[in-house]
């Protein structure tokens, strides 16, 4: 196997382990140069669980999985391993020159600016928006739970030529393979530093309430202060509500699940993690737009998303959340009010006893 570059060694203090979220300390290089480690492995520094670095790609998967996540995994990997590296756009369906068109541009025009952020990005696939990021000048943790996919990605990285048709402008096609780390793993059961990401993106939901919660909570906890995080969710659209069509069905017998969400229910999913939520509606359902020339079809489902009413013909709802709310840390002091530590000081010392105080005081 040609090497090609390996996991980038300035992201490595950023990954946690996936079993109790403690630092990981590299235990072994197999293949590996001054910026990179293409086979080794990693060992968590408190329960010494160890992590695989195979073909580049750090394997923080679990073996506790649920069926669900199984019978994606299998469906993914049969995808993505017959799918070419020379990515070929199809005519229709979500990866084709239409449709990416239509979503590429908002998602990455809401992670802006990039240059020079370190983005943590879950469901990255074979790099559609990873390697549009890092041509932007991030540095990108690129995570997935199929092996496939990120072979795939690995091997465009080289070349810096995105799998999409979509060229932004700008955009530089080079050698990515030192700004992108990827990562075979659950998206719910994952662990990075906190605070140590500027941006954070999943293009597409996980399935189930309980995974999607503990993934916005990671992705609360891993962005700085002012960091924000970019979601597209599948919207329950007008055309599906008029006509009674589930909520939650399969794209296909036997596939993969798929949840259609209302904004409320997202904003409620994701308000206990971040204070200020927006979202908007892209890619709109036009009834015979593609029978128009490519620029006019385009024009035009961009220009319904603005529309009142019309702007629900939208299939995708595009979030963009901010300032991430932190869960309280164990025994660490909040500023409290002066005039009361001063009085507390005073009424110790009246009792002769040290004028300090701790939590067990007062239980």
């Amino acid at each position: 196997m040609t090497n090609i570059g390996g996991f980038p060694r300035k992201l490595l203090p950023v990954l946690r382990c996936a079993r109790d979220s403690a630092e990981l300390s590299v235990s072994n290089e197999q293949q590996s140069d001054e910026t990179s480690i293409t086979e080794g492995s990693l060992r968590c520094c408190l329960c010494s669980r160890e992590y695989a670095i195979q073909d580049g790609i750090v394997r923080l998967m679990l073996e506790e999985l649920t069926d669900e996540t199984r019978h994606e995994i299998a469906l993914k990997d049969e995808e993505y391993e017959a799918m070419a590296v020379e990515f070929t756009a199809p005519v229709d369906g979500w990866r084709s020159e239409f449709l990416d068109r239509l979503e590429i541009p908002p998602v990455i025009a809401a992670l802006q600016p990039l240059d020079g952020c370190r983005v943590l990005e879950f469901g990255c696939g074979d790099g559609r928006f990873t390697v549009l990021m890092a041509q932007q000048g991030a540095d990108v943790l690129a995570v997935d739970f199929s092996f496939p996919a990120l072979q795939k990605l690995r091997r465009r990285l080289p070349s810096g030529k995105a799998p999409t048709t979509y060229r932004m402008a700008g955009g530089v096609e080079r050698n990515l393979v030192p700004q992108v780390g990827l990562v075979n793993a659950d998206a719910s059961a994952f662990h990075v530093a906190r605070l140590s990401f500027d941006r954070a993106l999943s293009a597409t939901p996980l399935d189930h309430r309980d995974e999607r919660m503990k993934m916005f909570h990671v992705i609360a906890d891993s962005l700085k202060d002012d960091g924000r995080y970019v979601a597209g969710v599948e919207y329950d659209y007008l055309q599906r509500r008029m006509l009674g069509l589930p909520i939650a069905r399969r794209y296909t017998p036997g596939g993969i699940f798929i949840e259609h969400f209302d904004m409320a229910t997202i904003h409620r999913e994701i308000a206990p993690y971040f204070t200020h939520v927006r979202m908007s509606l892209i890619r709109a359902r036009v009834p015979f737009v593609k029978k128009l020339p490519m620029s006019v079809a385009v024009k035009l489902s961009l220009a319904v998303c603005s529309i009142p009413v019309l702007k629900h013909l939208g299939d995708l709802l595009l979030m963009r959340a901010e300032a991430p709310i932190r869960l309280p840390k164990e025994g660490v002091r909040r500023p409290g009010w002066l005039g009361a530590k001063t009085l507390y000081r005073w009424y110790k010392r009246r009792k002769g006893e040290d004028p300090t105080w701790d939590a067990g005081e007062f239980v």
